[in-house]
């Protein structure tokens, strides 16, 4: 799907406009009437002690759970949409990505850390795969922006998302939920509160989400990209005395679904009509499956004037990832993937807090321990292999198709085209080579399929395996050569040093092992990992004067990683295992060990100014560290595995204001950062494209604005604008790997990130007689284009439109609320995302958001 810049420019227009009347809308229907109404106060957690959300000098965007249901939200995917700066784009639970102001890592593998730190109840959960968890019985949810090092620590050098569940009250409390929705869609909350006596006190949360695919299945069977999760949660407090709480928490989820799905956009080979909106065949079912579980205990105890606060956690998980990567049925394409993780976290962090009338200080020791097994799967045939070889050849040397008959023309025209056009050519070029007798060498020929992978056999794979067979014994050679009936081919070589009639020899039998191998191919990759973390911080704010805070804060982290990486090849060329995924050099197989550390001093200073009761600025620079890590899936002699540490440098400005008698909340920030040695994820090789991790240098400028203005009792609007501009500044190019200058994105946007952002939410109160009433809300988004994907940056995602609808009637004792919904309301028709390996066959892919879906919620609290 290319990108139309008129198209774009209209639905600017269309957005912009949209935003005006919005704004008059509510201005009209509030004129007039008696402003006596207020913003509540939100209580945060940033700064590892309890405070108003106005009086935190950092950039928080935060969502209580009143407002996170209101909204729909059933996971931080849904709550990214509507936050200034953040992109959570992503398309499976089990491998995703958090973007914040830019800045995020893509790796899917456990070689490297995400940039972006999520803690849930203060424990931090490690990897992506563990951290979407539904947000049911939620207490809030705080977006924080900028290099978090200080506070919360290493892997948030963009930023950290702390997810809060609700406590046990000392009261009795139950609520059920249930919700039911087009596509089949059952969810169901339960939610227990129990005062066991004034000094303890337990709550129980239950909760499940079900829902039907919504990518048309053009085969029998279950629509894709459907919904089936399960979640238990449990807290137990605890105050054996007035100063000494300890709260004990616990949680299981289980998800089982046919989620995670991705179609191709190359029309030539989809059953649809190439785009992530028509009807879907694949070749290989695509499903989730996670076992988490998590369980935490907090112990704080106050003294005269200080609180020590201690919390050990543990938690596990198992996934496990079945994908059609090439997002089609076509059997000149089919590729597939496995990824399987266990991971096992455990940690412990001391904390004490103090508070005098001009200082309030904070020092801190954590650590942690994180153990990892992750093997991912990859699924060909040997016809994948002809067309992942041909399609390399007409991207990276075209004028090699010449000695197919190609002619220049035809050659110089794949050479001017991207590489989303140019896989387009690729079933074209196939039924050519079927059709097609070419010589290979002096006394061979070979036509059909075969053909491209027979000479990347004798090019590439049989140089390297000979060379590592003739260092071997002369009985290991003579095994090796009569394999390939090459045995006589071979002595010629041996006495006169002339390679001609051998290479002829092994070439014929490559072309003959294709042409014969039947079934799929499959290869595997096995990495563990054993990470150690340890850290010691301190923090203060110093009331220079009654106006003015003086914040500064250091932290200093080091990390040791061990790390393995296992190769295996379930197929081997005649009798030698080897492996075209994760090729290896000609190597039969891989297996490594590696061992390093990084260590960092990150810190923030912060400058706040209180100019009145209702207004404050602030300026601030910070800093944040992210370890070094391994190349999980690629290797080789010229390859370094292990890659440097992260480190990003972030200045900002901002202002937070209450105003209007508290009616209107405005907050606004500007920021610039310098990123060194961001970790980079893509696709690069020639001639076997394997994913690769290098350094990279980037920078990004932005401003973000929020507002919340309480129009009236009954008219509460709100918005929010983010602005951001990223480029890389230094992109290291892999020659090893074989990219060249052209593959340098020096100068290019950082993938995923828009460069505006617009939220809207207007939200009225009816009051009835009867001491009932009815809520009318409505949210607005548009989001601008991004880059789709490193490896073709002129696949663009287009901007989109996405507007969502509430009505709820709550009654008047507030035992019950009764809402009908709609989200995606104008049905809008949303790319998602590009990208994924199916690029590295011509086989670029895609996702979708959700269609419209509307459904009803019925609430009972007794």
């Amino acid at each position: 799907m290319m990108h139309n810049a008129d198209q774009t420019t209209k639905t600017r227009q269309f957005s912009l406009s949209a935003l005006s009347g919005a704004i008059a809308i509510a201005t009209a229907i509030s004129s007039g009437t008696a402003y006596s109404a207020e913003i509540e106060e939100v209580v945060v957690t940033a700064q590892k002690r309890a405070e108003n959300l106005q009086d935190v000098p950092i950039a928080i965007s935060a969502f209580t759970g009143d407002n996170i249901k209101k909204m729909g939200a059933q996971n931080l995917t849904d709550l990214g949409k509507s936050t200034p700066g953040v992109e959570m784009n992503n398309d499976t639970a089990l491998q995703p990505t958090y973007n914040i102001r830019g800045i995020q890592t893509s790796d899917f593998t456990v070689g490297s850390d995400p940039a972006v730190a999520v803690y849930v109840d203060d424990v931090y959960t490690g990897r992506g795969a563990g951290a979407e968890v539904p947000l049911a019985d939620i207490e809030r949810v705080e977006v924080l922006k900028g290099p978090q090092g200080t506070l919360f620590g290493r892997n948030a050098t963009g930023g950290a998302i702390h997810i809060v569940t609700k406590r046990p009250l000392n009261e009795d409390q139950t609520e059920v939920s249930l919700t039911a929705g087009n596509y089949g869609r059952m969810s169901s909350d339960v939610i227990i509160n129990r005062a066991i006596n004034d000094k303890a006190a337990v709550r129980l949360t239950a909760s499940t989400n079900k829902r039907d695919g919504y990518y048309p299945n053009a085969e029998d069977g279950a629509d894709w990209g459907g919904q089936d999760t399960q979640t238990l949660r449990a807290s137990l407090s605890l105050m054996p005395n007035d100063d000494t709480e300890i709260l004990w928490r616990a949680e299981y989820s289980r998800l089982d679904q046919n989620g995670a799905t991705r179609a191709s956009v190359n029309e030539n080979i989809s059953v649809g009509d190439g785009t992530v909106f028509s009807d879907q065949a694949f070749d290989t079912g695509n499903h989730e499956e996670r076992d988490l579980y998590a369980t935490s205990l907090k112990i704080t105890h106050d003294f005269n004037d200080m609180t020590l606060t201690s919390i050990t956690a543990y938690r596990t998980f198992e996934s496990y990832l079945l994908q059609d990567e090439d997002g089609t049925n076509n059997p000149d394409f089919y590729f597939a993937s496995a990824n399987f993780d266990d991971q096992k976290f455990f940690s412990q962090e001391f904390r004490l807090n103090g508070e005098t009338d001009s200082l309030k200080w904070t020092l801190g020791a954590s650590y942690s321990q994180e153990e990892l097994v992750h093997d991912t799967e990859a699924f060909f045939t040997p016809s994948t292999f002809e067309t992942f070889a041909l399609y390399t050849v007409m991207k990276e040397s075209p004028e090699q198709l010449a000695a197919l008959g190609v002619s220049q023309g035809q050659i110089d025209a794949l050479a001017a085209m991207s590489d989303l056009e140019v896989s387009k050519q690729v079933p074209g070029f196939r039924e050519l080579l079927r059709n097609t007798s070419i010589p290979l060498a002096p006394g061979l020929n070979a036509s059909g399929d075969g053909l491209m992978v027979a000479n990347f056999y004798g090019n590439y794979l049989l140089p390297s395996l000979v060379e590592n067979v003739m260092q071997s014994s002369p009985e290991a050679q003579q095994a090796f050569f009569s394999n390939f009936n090459c045995s006589s081919q071979l002595q010629t070589y041996m006495g006169s040093g002339d390679d001609s009639q051998l290479n002829a020899c092994l070439l014929l039998g490559a072309n003959a092992f294709v042409q014969g191998k039947e079934g799929n191919w499959r290869e595997n990759v096995l990495n563990t990992g054993d990470y150690r973390s340890a850290a010691i911080y301190g923090d203060a704010t110093w009331a220079v004067t009654d106006r003015m805070n003086l914040t500064f804060g250091a932290r200093y982290t080091q990390d040791d990683k061990d790390f393995t990486i296992d190769t295996a090849y379930q197929n081997e060329l005649y009798g030698i295992p080897f492996g075209m995924a994760f090729f290896s050099g000609g190597n039969p197989a891989i297996s490594q060990s590696s061992s390093d550390s990084w260590s960092d001093l990150s810190g923030r200073v912060v400058l706040d100014y209180q100019w009145n009761d209702d207004v404050m600025t602030y300026a601030s620079i910070s800093n944040g560290f992210k370890a070094g890590g391994f190349n999980s899936l690629n290797y080789g002699d010229d390859i370094d595995n292990s890659f440097d540490q992260e480190t990003v440098v972030n200045f900002e400005a901002g202002i937070k204001s209450n105003l209007l008698d508290n009616r209107m909340q405005l907050n606004a920030s500007v920021y610039a950062y310098e990123y060194d040695n961001l970790q980079e994820l893509s696709l690069i090789g020639f001639p076997i494209p394997s994913y690769n991790l290098r350094n990279a240098d980037a920078e990004g400028q932005g401003a973000e604005v929020e507002m919340l203005f309480a129009a009236s009792d009954n008219l509460l609007i709100g918005g929010n604008y983010s602005h951001l501009k990223t480029e890389y500044t230094r992109y290291q190019v892999i020659e090893a790997a074989g990219e060249t200058a052209e593959d340098d994105r020096t100068g290019d946007p950082r993938v995923g990130t828009p460069e505006n952002k617009i939220n809207l939410m207007a939200e009225y109160t009816i009051g009835l007689n009867s001491g009932a009433d009815i809520v009318l809300r409505g949210d607005y988004n548009w989001t601008d284009e991004r880059v789709g994907t490193i490896s073709d940056p002129s696949l663009v995602v287009p901007d989109y439109n996405l507007l969502n609808a509430r009505v709820a009637f709550n009654s008047a004792s507030d035992t019950y609320t009764v809402s009908a919904w709609v989200q995606n309301l104008t049905d809008e028709e949303i790319v998602g995302d590009f990208g994924g390996p199916g690029n590295a066959i011509g086989a670029e892919t895609g996702w979708r958001f959700q269609p419209r879906m509307f459904g009803a919620d019925f609430t009972m609290r007794f």
